[in-house]
C-alpha cells in the first residue's frame, strides 16, 4: 500500500507540473477556455489531495491542499486505476449519474449476456473509475472535462479512427434532388443497400427530456450487418423493414427533426456489438434535447464528432438582422454568436443543420449548397467509413 501511495504521489505531481505550460503552446486549450473563463479542479486521489486552476494564460496548482469552493471535485480511489490514469494510459469508459447532479465514470471490463423478464440482453461489466461532483451553484456538463489537457484522449477512446457523422439539412430553399428532398435522397440510399435495419421504439433524448414540441416515437435507427448482433427486448426496438424505415425519415422530416448520419462507434459499443465497419446510426435531432448538440456544444474542439456537409453555407443579411437572437437560442452547437447586435455565423462551430434559417422571422439568415453533386458526395464520403450491405 506504501508503495503504490508513493507511485501515486510522484505521478499525481509530475502530471500537474506537465500540464504547467499548456497555456502557451496549446492551441487546441487557448480556444477551450474561451467556453469556461476559469475552471477550479479539486483532485482527491486515493487519499492525495491537489488542485488545478486552468485559466486563460497560466494554469495554477498546488499539491496537497484543497480548495475552499471549487467549480468540479474529481474522486478517484481505485489505486490501479489510479496509476493508469496519471501515467497516460487510456481505456474504454462509460458514464452513469452520480449523487447530487455528478455524475461517475467507469472503466469497461468486457460485456456478458444476462436474462430479463423481457428476453436476453447484453449487460456491461465495470469496474468505478472516477466521481466527479459539480459545484451546485454553476452548470456545467459532463463534457467539459474534455476540454481539460488530462482528460483529451480519454474522451477520443470514445470514438474511432473511423467515425464520421453529419447532419442533413431539411430545409427546403437547397431545392430537390433527382425529384427529392437531400435527405430523403441521401437516406433512402443507405436504406435500399442495407442487410438489416433495427428501430428504437423512441428516442431517448426526448423520452428522458419529456420533448414537447416534437415526436418522442421517432427514434434512431441502425443499419448493416453488426446490426445482427444487437440484441433489442421488444420494448426498446426492433428489426424493421426498408418501407417502415423510409416512413419514419419522412415523418421525422415533416416534423422539422434535423436527420443525423454516420458511423459512430461508441453506438455500437452500447449495445455491446463489435464495429467491423457495418453499422451505420440514423438519428433524428431537436434543437432541445439532442444529446449530440450537447456534447458538440461542451466538448473540446480536439473532439471532432459531426461535420457540416460540403458545399453548404450558411449567412446573415446584416441589413436585415434585428438581433433578436432567436437564431441563439434555436442554435445547439453555439453556430451563432450576436456583434454588434447582429447574428454572425461562427463558422468553427457551425454543423448546418439550418434550424437557424427555419426560425429567423425576418427571413435574414440564408442556407445554401453549391452543386446538388454534394449529394452524390456526401453518401460517397459516408460509404468510405460504414458499408451497410
Amino acid at each position: 500500500m506504501a508503495e503504490n501511495k508513493g507511485e501515486i504521489e510522484s505521478l499525481f505531481k509530475k502530471m500537474m507540473k506537465d500540464y504547467e505550460d499548456i497555456p502557451q503552446k496549446d492551441k487546441i486549450y487557448q480556444v477551450d477556455v474561451k467556453d469556461f473563463g476559469s475552471l477550479k479542479v479539486q483532485w482527491k486521489i486515493c487519499g492525495i489531495e491537489g488542485y488545478q486552476i486552468f485559466e486563460k494564460d497560466k494554469i495554477f496548482y498546488s499539491f496537497g491542499e484543497r480548495l475552499d469552493e471549487p467549480d468540479v471535485t474529481l474522486t478517484i480511489r481505485n489505486k490501479n486505476l489510479a496509476i493508469e490514469f496519471l501515467k497516460g494510459e487510456t481505456f474504454k469508459f462509460t458514464f452513469g449519474a452520480g449523487p447530487k447532479g455528478g455524475f461517475k465514470l467507469y472503466k469497461t471490463l468486457g460485456w456478458k449476456i444476462v436474462d430479463t423478464e423481457k428476453g436476453k440482453k447484453r449487460s456491461r461489466i465495470t469496474k468505478p473509475f472516477l466521481t466527479a461532483q459539480f459545484n451546485k451553484e454553476k452548470k456545467y456538463h459532463p463534457f467539459i472535462l474534455s476540454k481539460l489537457p488530462v482528460f483529451r484522449n480519454y474522451v477520443k477512446t470514445l470514438m474511432g479512427d473511423d467515425d464520421y457523422g453529419v447532419f442533413v439539412p431539411i430545409n427546403q430553399s437547397l431545392g430537390t434532388y433527382e425529384n427529392q428532398i437531400i435527405p430523403i435522397k441521401v437516406f433512402k440510399h443507405f436504406i435500399d443497400k442495407a442487410s438489416n435495419i433495427v428501430m428504437l421504439n423512441d428516442c431517448p433524448c426526448r423520452r428522458i427530456n419529456d420533448c414537447k414540441d416534437h415526436d418522442k416515437s421517432l427514434g434512431c435507427m441502425y443499419m448493416g450487418g453488426d446490426t445482427l448482433d444487437i440484441l433489442i427486448t421488444e420494448d426498446k426496438g426492433r428489426v424493421a423493414t426498408k418501407e417502415e424505415a423510409l416512413e419514419r425519415v419522412k415523418l421525422a422530416v415533416e416534423d422539422g427533426l434535423i436527420p443525423l448520419l454516420g458511423r459512430a462507434m461508441d453506438e455500437a459499443d452500447g449495445y455491446g456489438v463489435k464495429d467491423t465497419g457495418h453499422f451505420l446510426s440514423m438519428c433524428f435531432c431537436c434543437p432541445c434535447c439532442c444529446i449530440d448538440g450537447k456534447i458538440v456544444t461542451n466538448a473540446s474542439i480536439s473532439i471532432n464528432l459531426l461535420h457540416r456537409m460540403e458545399g453548404v453555407t450558411v449567412k446573415v443579411d446584416k441589413d436585415l438582422c434585428v438581433g433578436c437572437e432567436e437564431c441563439l437560442e434555436v442554435c445547439v452547437f453555439r453556430g451563432m454568436e450576436m456583434i454588434d447586435g447582429k447574428a454572425k455565423v461562427n463558422q468553427e462551430r457551425c454543423l448546418g443543420c439550418g434550424r437557424c434559417e427555419s426560425i429567423c422571422p425576418n427571413e435574414a439568415i440564408s442556407i445554401q449548397i453549391d452543386d446538388t453533386i454534394r449529394v452524390d458526395e456526401l453518401i460517397e464520403k459516408l460509404e468510405s467509413h460504414v458499408e451497410v450491405s
